[in-house]
């Protein structure tokens, strides 16, 4: 497999840190999308319709994110519109490749200008 190249059944995991006070953490596996969605996402922002983008990230989400903490999407794909805001940031990011995925095992200390 070429790695500059997102070829069909390619899954990623990311492991989304807990944020104090607002989410735990969670490991996703995620497919990576491709360009196409990325315009789709721009184009529903550019619509300027809450209800529409909120829409987008929910299918997008359903559509490319696999698994949540070992969890299916029958466990969570109804719930989608009430997943908290930034771990719905979080996910729109990673599957849009708009943010790298962070390996489970990768401790915060490992990426550069991270503290703690």
């Amino acid at each position: 497999m070429d790695p500059l190249f997102l070829d069909d059944g390619f899954t990623r995991t990311h492991r989304l840190p807990a944020a104090p006070g607002l989410h735990p953490a969670a490991e996703v596996v995620f497919r990576p999308a491709l360009a196409k969605e990325r315009t789709a996402y721009v184009a529903a922002l550019n619509t300027n319709d809450p209800d529409k983008v909120d829409r987008h990230e929910c299918d997008l989400i359903a559509k490319y994110v696999l698994k949540i903490d070992d969890r299916g999407p029958d466990d969570w794909k109804h719930r989608l519109p009430r997943l908290h805001p930034s771990v719905k940031a979080a996910l729109v990011n990673v599957v849009l490749g708009y943010a790298p995925a962070r390996p489970p095992e990768a401790d915060i200390a490992d990426f550069p200008g991270a503290s703690g």
